[in-house]
């Protein structure tokens, strides 16, 4: 027997409020989540860089005076600490962004590459050049990567040149797919914050005569990018570190031999998230919970847009009845 719209509708009313219930319990997870993550960041940061002035660039580290010592600590204690509000804030967030655009990363790599300027008859090629075909070696299995249209503040003087952002939509609690959408968007902040923060703390290092300053700010972005996607995997012959991105970077090129001089290695924090949870088990249980229960609001969204495609179906056979009439 088929059911009245009143009694489909009343099934929809009811699975909106059980995912209702369920969009509560998807935030507090997330708040959990977000509490250890902080935690475990603060203290997989400070190791990581204590590897990198101790183990990676230890006259560097000597190098400095007391006081600089002191500095490049307390600075990446400040991070450390701003850490927590900053990931709570993105659950508090409570409207859908727009979802990056994937973009060809090779292509995104050869765009953003600075282009040095050279004078006539010079036979040598900048120090700050890139060669093209020793990173398309190193990329050559990676095929996308996210470009985050929004502009934040954080960003250079070129990113003010963007379109506008569209409108955000705001988030309906009752609605299964926008919890999806939610969860989605609370992960790609995460991993921002993430490469936000480890941006600064390269930038403390290079400040700090720690690790080379020579590296063209897009090139460090772009391998990043690459290093996420290879979900951390390194070719580099040195020591695997936690958390640290060995680059093997091409400075010069002699123009009578064509050959390549001896690479820089250059060693800069990553933070990676996949790290992060493996080293604590309570984050990732955690992690677990919140997985389990997606996998939950998934067969909720499944079960929304069929009953919700009844109602569209009955209400339009009752349109098409109303205004049927005989010649």
């Amino acid at each position: 027997m088929t059911k009245s719209i009143q009694q489909v509708k009343q099934d929809l009313e009811n699975l909106k409020s059980i995912v209702a219930d369920t969009a509560i319990e998807l935030e507090k997870l997330h708040l959990n989540y977000l509490n250890l993550l902080s935690q475990s960041l603060k203290q997989q940061l400070i190791l990581a860089c204590y590897q990198i002035c101790t183990r990676l660039y230890p006259q560097s580290f000597l190098d400095l005076s007391l006081s600089e010592k002191q500095d490049l600590q307390q600075n990446l204690r400040k991070i450390g600490i701003q850490l927590e509000p900053d990931l709570i804030e993105i659950v508090k967030q409570k409207e859908l962004k727009p979802e990056p655009l994937e973009l060809n990363l090779m292509a995104e790599l050869i765009k953003n590459l600075p282009r040095p300027k050279r004078s006539e008859g010079d036979q040598q090629e900048s120090e700050t050049e890139i060669d093209l075909e020793l990173m398309k070696a190193e990329l050559e299995n990676i095929e996308f990567i996210e470009i985050d249209t929004t502009v934040s503040d954080d960003d250079d003087d070129e990113s003010q040149n963007t379109s506008e952002t569209p409108p955000r939509e705001k988030i309906d609690f009752q609605n299964p797919e926008h919890l999806i959408l939610w969860h989605k968007q609370i992960e790609r902040d995460i991993k921002k914050t993430l490469d936000v923060t480890s941006r600064k703390i390269n930038k403390h290092l290079q400040d700090s005569r720690i690790i080379p300053d020579r590296i063209p700010n897009k090139v460090i972005d772009v391998a990043m990018q690459a290093d996420s996607s290879k979900g951390g995997r390194s070719n580099s012959q040195s020591p695997v570190v936690p958390h640290v991105l060995h680059l093997a970077i091409e400075t010069e090129k002699d123009q009578k031999s064509k050959t390549f001089k001896k690479p820089i290695q250059v060693s800069l924090l990553r933070l990676r998230l996949a790290e992060l949870e493996f080293a604590d088990h309570q984050l990732n249980a955690k992690k677990s919970q919140i997985r389990n229960l997606i996998s939950k609001i998934k067969k909720l969204n499944s079960k929304y847009k069929a009953i919700t495609k009844e109602v569209a179906v009955i209400e339009a056979q009752s349109a098409w009845r109303s205004s049927w009439f005989e010649d």
